[in-house]
C-alpha cells in the first residue's frame, strides 16, 4: 500500500472536493479582524460621543521620559526601632524555638520552655501595643 492509495483525488470523492470548495470560499468571503489601532477607534467612536463625554483612567498616556527610573536606595536592614527588631525576634523565634524543643530536645528544662512561652507572649504583646489607637480622618488606607 502506498501514501496515493489513501488520499482521496478528484475523480475519486467528488463530495470531498465540494467540502473543500466551499471551505475556501467561506474562508475568502470572512470578515477580516480588525488592528489593534482600528479598534481602539471603534471603541472611542463609541463610548466617547456626547457633549460631555470625558476621557476615563485608561486613557491616560504617561509622559515619555528620556530618563530612566532610579528608585530610592532602600535602607539598610536592623536600621530601624530595636525594641521592634527584637519584640519581631521573640514574637516569631519563641514558637520556632518551642517547635525545635519538642522535635529534638525532648528533655528540656522547664525554665527553657517556660522563657520562650514567655518571650512569644512579651513579643505579640509588644507589637499588639505599638498598632495605631486611633484612624488618621485623611488617610484613606492606600499606600503606595
Amino acid at each position: 500500500m502506498n501514501a496515493s492509495n489513501h488520499t482521496p483525488g478528484a475523480s475519486e470523492d467528488p463530495r470531498w472536493d465540494d467540502l473543500v470548495k466551499n471551505f475556501q470560499q467561506l474562508d475568502a468571503q470572512a470578515p477580516r479582524e480588525p488592528s489593534a489601532q482600528e479598534r481602539a477607534d471603534q471603541l472611542k467612536k463609541l463610548f466617547n460621543t456626547g457633549p460631555g463625554a470625558v476621557s476615563g483612567p485608561r486613557d491616560y498616556v504617561p509622559e515619555e521620559s528620556d530618563e530612566p527610573f532610579v528608585p530610592d536606595e532602600p535602607a539598610a536592614l536592623g536600621s530601624g526601632d530595636p525594641k521592634l527588631n527584637l519584640a519581631w525576634t521573640a514574637a516569631a523565634g519563641g514558637p520556632i524555638g518551642l517547635l525545635l524543643c519538642v522535635l529534638f530536645f525532648r528533655s528540656a528544662p522547664a525554665f527553657v520552655v517556660i522563657g520562650l512561652a514567655l518571650a512569644t507572649i512579651a513579643g505579640i504583646a509588644y507589637l499588639v501595643k505599638r498598632l495605631p489607637t486611633q484612624r488618621d480622618p485623611g488617610d484613606d488606607g492606600a499606600q503606595v
